[in-house]
């Protein structure tokens, strides 16, 4: 067979994109370096182990697996509209709120338009706008913070742009966009400019002044919200998330989604969780007792640690050391614990960990004191 290069014939941007990295598994560490336990504080997941009954829930949908989930979600949608105020029209499920965002693209992103991208951030929203051959216009945070001013400004000069990735809670930073300054924004903004708002923390916000995508769905149809099951409800093996938007947008979203892109085993789940909330109350209660725990201990020891409403804490280390997030992450990694490096944000002096139980962050602590030059 001759020699056959398939890599120029891959859309553009494909070849050039990096991958995502996920945080290292614990079993791999374990392996790599003979350890009993491994705190993985990397991923931003739940630290419990589920509740044992949730695998009976699984199990049984399991049995009926022979058979097509429901493609709405029709029982799931129910409850969930019901505990957000919301109307059953104005959710769609989907595969992990990673699958949300690249439907949103799909839908609203043509070849040579712009989306306008606060950085640092999770990458997802990059990757999906190069994959539909549109183009990211990147701006840098102001003091940690998505700058909405400085996004305003662009989007009334720059033509072309079509669609705004926000967060809030924000992925890595943890910092909110308080609704005064969104209901500002969205006024000044070009009608027509689309605003996705990914709020997969949102479980862990105590701050009232946040915004809520809720807030928008009888004013402002270009607000598309995104949530997930995967983060206070500790279901991040199981992908499941939803967009929360006007019902014409659910529309649209219901016209290019896979016909059947959530599992039984996923919605039975998410059923489960919302009939037993308990859980996810316990894990947002330590999550957000750890974080001022943690950000005090940090702060304490000389670190910048901006204000989170997440279940992170994002971290800078000293100038006045020699030594970066990839670094810190190396000299963790032999004694068990597993943070994420500001590299994979493009920002090295950085590092991002989420929050455990109090006793796995009192050790935590004790191997960072011995890691710090």
């Amino acid at each position: 067979m001759p020699k056959f290069d398939v890599i120029p014939l891959a859309r553009e941007h494909v070849a050039d994109m990096p991958p995502y990295v996920p945080g290292k598994p614990i079993l791999e560490v374990q392996q790599e370096y003979g350890l009993d336990k491994v705190v993985k504080l990397s991923s931003n997941e739940c630290p419990f182990d589920l509740p044992p009954e949730l695998g009976q829930t699984v199990a049984a949908a399991v049995t009926g697996c022979n058979r097509y989930p429901d493609a709405l979600c029709r029982h799931l949608r129910l409850q969930v509209a019901a505990l957000l105020g919301v109307d059953d029209a104005n959710l769609i499920f989907c595969n992990g709120a990673e699958e949300g965002i690249r439907l949103i693209a799909q839908i609203f992103l043509n070849q040579g338009e712009k989306a306008v991208i606060p950085t640092p951030i999770f990458d997802a929203y990059s990757t999906a706008t190069l994959l539909m051959g549109a183009r990211p216009v990147k701006l840098p945070l102001k003091g940690h913070r998505i700058d909405l001013d400085a996004i305003l400004e662009i989007c009334n000069h720059q033509k072309e742009i079509k669609l705004v990735w926000l967060c809030s809670p924000s992925n890595p930073t943890g910092d909110i966009l308080p609704k005064q300054e969104m209901d500002t924004f969205l006024g000044q903004l070009p009608g027509d400019i689309m605003v996705v708002l990914d709020e997969a923390y949102r479980e862990f916000v105590t701050d009232d002044r946040a915004v809520r995508t809720e807030d928008y769905l009888h004013t402002d149809p270009r607000v598309v919200g995104l949530r997930t099951f995967s983060k206070a409800y500790g279901l991040a093996g199981l992908r499941i998330g939803y967009i929360v938007a006007d019902p014409r947008v659910i529309g649209l979203v219901n016209n290019v989604k896979l016909p059947f892109n959530v599992n039984s085993a996923a919605i039975a789940a998410a059923l489960y969780m919302l009939e037993k909330p308990d859980f996810a109350r316990k894990h947002v209660a330590l999550a957000v007792s750890e974080r001022a725990f943690m950000r005090e201990e940090l702060c304490r020891r000389g670190l910048d640690v901006p204000e989170s409403q997440a279940n992170f804490v994002f971290v800078k280390l000293p100038d006045t050391v020699r030594l970066d997030g990839m670094a810190l992450f190396q000299r963790l990694l032999p004694k068990g614990f597993v943070v994420r490096p500001g590299t994979a944000f493009g920002v090295p002096g950085y590092f991002r960990m989420s929050l455990g139980a109090r006793e796995d962050n009192l050790k935590f602590l004790q191997e960072f004191d011995r890691a710090m030059p």
